[in-house]
């Protein structure tokens, strides 16, 4: 009996030993565990902070991005539920629209059949018509090659030798302006590459004119419209109106800077190698009159005029923020405060016939508007960044409560500059200064004689006329 006990507590020794060992490799996993688990919440803490850092990088490298080239990315119009797609074509009460009958007839056929074609029986002409009117053009036509015998003469008051220049034709130019005038519309109003403009001279015309020869062509001209671009500027300069924008160029691969000057009558472009404030100091003036309508660019502050800092901007970067799944509540609110604004702003501007004391009332209720978000203690950063930004801008975001006829946005800089952004997407850029110089000059006289509602092929026309014209006689005459 006690040799069983004995063997009991052997037993319940070892047992008792064991199950010290098991307690403490628990209390030691449970440990372990503890630390696992705080070392999990910390890196699940700096993960956090990695990211939110990471999105605010990437917030900042796609603002300079956006500084060079600008997102060709629109953003959907579709108001209708996701999933259901607009119906494409003319939709419910669209009025149809059809091409206009030309008003002149150049020549008038009649067109009948002898026989069916269906069974070749004979046919008998009838009285019964109906018309179809078909326009079309000449696929080749040959160029009008034209031998000018100049005199020369001698004016006794001048006491040199003089000579006429022939109606339709440039100094020492083997082209005649007709050729010059296509060549233009083809690079600056259609924007087609050098080599293409010379394939369709010689498909059309039969005409062999290089890509390289085009260019000195389009340098010579650029020297032509020197005067004319000064004046360009100088208009720019004295409007009441002007806007002024910017946007990413290359000059023989390296980035460059293609500035935008314009008013209701005239577009100045000039390539530079800077995004400083030089170039609008330069452009506009030391103290032009008027009022500048621009981004929040930092450029244009320290101009001596009255601005008006765009709403386009600064709502489109308020809706990103706004639209983010993670965005908050601020946000959210601010967006919608500032939507009501520029809705109550949009209604307030088109009425001209406001007294300058009214205007000055009006301004000052706005103003304190500005200022009540400019103080509001905003938690959240992205409602925070937003604040920031219509803090920088204070009141130039109301100056045009201040001016009759000064829009809320830049979105006519941005329509006219787009014309250099197609480009570029097209070209690459200019692969010298000069090239760039008289991308710039040109570009601008051939956009600015589109704002006029007279064509454009007769403004070019007149400005491309010699100032100086002989009289030209026919052989034999």
């Amino acid at each position: 009996m006690s040799k069983e006990a004995r063997f009991l507590r052997q037993e319940n020794a070892t047992r008792f030993r064991a199950w010290e060992s098991q307690k403490e490799k628990s209390e030691r996993l449970a440990r372990e565990n503890a630390e696992l688990k705080k070392e999990n919440k910390d890196l699940k803490e700096k993960l956090e902070d990695t990211l939110e850092q990471l999105g605010h990088e990437v917030e900042i490298k796609e603002k300079y991005r956006g500084m060079l080239f600008k997102s060709a990315k629109k953003e959907s119009t579709n108001t209708k539920p996701i999933g259901e797609k607009r119906k494409p074509g003319g939709q419910l009460g669209h009025v149809g629209t059809s091409r206009k009958k030309p008003a002149r007839i150049g020549q008038e056929k009649e067109v009948f059949l002898c026989a069916c074609p269906h069974c070749q029986t004979e046919l008998q002409k009838s009285n019964n018509f109906y018309e179809r009117i078909v326009e079309d053009i000449q696929l080749y036509s040959k160029t009008i090659i034209t031998k000018y015998r100049i005199q020369r003469q001698w004016c006794g008051r001048c006491q040199k030798e003089v000579h006429g220049v022939a109606q339709g034709t440039i100094e020492n130019s083997p082209f005649g302006i007709n050729i010059l005038m296509w060549i233009l519309i083809q690079k600056y109003k259609l924007r087609l590459p050098l080599e293409s403009i010379s394939a369709s001279l010689e498909i059309q015309y039969g005409l062999k004119i290089k890509a390289g020869a085009i260019q000195k062509i389009l340098h010579n001209l650029k020297k032509r419209f020197g005067l004319k671009y000064t004046e360009l500027i100088k208009e720019v300069q004295e409007n009441k109106i002007k806007h002024a924008d910017e946007t990413g160029w290359r000059i023989q691969g390296q980035n460059a800077w293609c500035w935008m000057f314009s008013s209701p009558e005239s577009i100045v472009y000039t390539i530079e190698e800077t995004r400083g404030k030089g170039v609008p100091q330069r452009i506009l003036g030391a103290s032009p009159p008027g009022v500048l309508i621009r981004d929040d660019y930092a450029a244009y502050k320290k101009l001596n005029l009255p601005q008006q800092s765009c709403w386009s901007h600064l709502l489109r970067n308020s809706r990103e923020k706004a639209e983010r799944a993670n965005s908050s509540k601020d946000m959210r609110d601010l967006h919608a405060a500032l939507k009501t604004m520029f809705s109550e702003l949009s209604m307030i501007i088109p009425q001209q016939k406001m007294s300058a004391k009214k205007r000055k009332d009006i301004h000052q209720i706005y103003k304190e508007k500005i200022q009540a978000i400019v103080d509001s203690e905003y938690i959240s950063k992205d409602a925070q960044e937003i604040q920031t930004r219509i803090s920088n801008q204070n009141t130039n975001l109301i100056t045009a409560l201040l001016y009759p006829c000064v829009p809320l946005t830049n979105n006519e800089a941005e329509r006219n500059i787009r014309k250099m952004v197609v480009t570029r997407k097209i070209s690459g850029g200019s692969r010298s200064d000069n090239g760039a110089a008289t991308h710039a000059v040109n570009m601008s006289i051939i956009q600015t004689l589109a704002l006029k509602k007279d064509s454009l092929v007769s403004e070019l026309q007149k400005l491309l006329a010699p100032a100086v014209v002989g009289m030209v006689l026919e052989k034999g005459e």
